[in-house]
């Protein structure tokens, strides 16, 4: 019995100083903030440095996208949707610019540029016949890339209103995650 009440000795004290360790630690920590006041202020701090960088004290407007890129329409043709109906797609043939000050991503997705036909939205990211896809990689600063983008027509005759896009931030705003420095409108019927 003597073996069974000194073996019990040290686990009891052993759990006590573990209690009383953890207990000490989260004083400790909840006197000069908890993990979530950290998360906060770093936060803070990378939105304070990203608001910083997106400031461009060149042209009159100055604001660099959330994403880095600018895109610029360079021409506009008709296609046909490769894998459905056949369906009229205006393709925009587009370039993006690194205009930050680190490496980038440059994708062609369709949502880099929004489209609207009699105030509706054309359907991105379509597959054209006798197109190739557009190459998606990073880019450097200051650096170019040649690409397309589809959008299904709903009808050959309205006008086609191209604007930067947009990704929700939040439930409740927008914001220019992407540049466009030519938002423009065109008339698919001439061509």
């Amino acid at each position: 019995m003597g073996l069974g009440t000194t073996a019990l000795i040290p686990r009891r004290a052993f759990l006590a100083l573990g209690l009383a360790a953890g207990s000490a630690c989260l004083t400790a920590c909840s006197g000069k903030g908890s993990y979530d006041d950290g998360y906060a202020a770093g936060y803070a701090a990378a939105r304070a440095d990203a608001a910083g960088k997106e400031k461009d004290g060149g042209d009159g407007d100055g604001d660099i996208p959330a994403s880095g890129i600018e895109y610029t329409i360079t021409g506009a043709q008709r296609g046909v949707e490769s894998y459905s109906d056949g369906k009229p797609l205006l393709i925009l043939n587009v370039t993006a610019k690194n205009v930050s000050d680190d490496l980038q991503f440059v994708l062609f997705s369709g949502n880099e540029i929004a489209a609207f036909q009699d105030g509706k939205g054309l359907k991105s990211g379509m597959l054209a016949e006798g197109l190739d896809l557009p190459e998606s990689r990073q880019i450097k600063p200051g650096a170019e890339l040649e690409g397309w983008l589809g959008y299904e027509l709903i009808d050959e005759t309205n006008p086609v209103e191209c604007e930067v896009g947009h990704q929700a931030t939040s439930a409740d705003h927008e914001t220019a995650f992407y540049g466009l420095t030519n938002p423009q409108t065109i008339d698919p019927s001439t061509l």
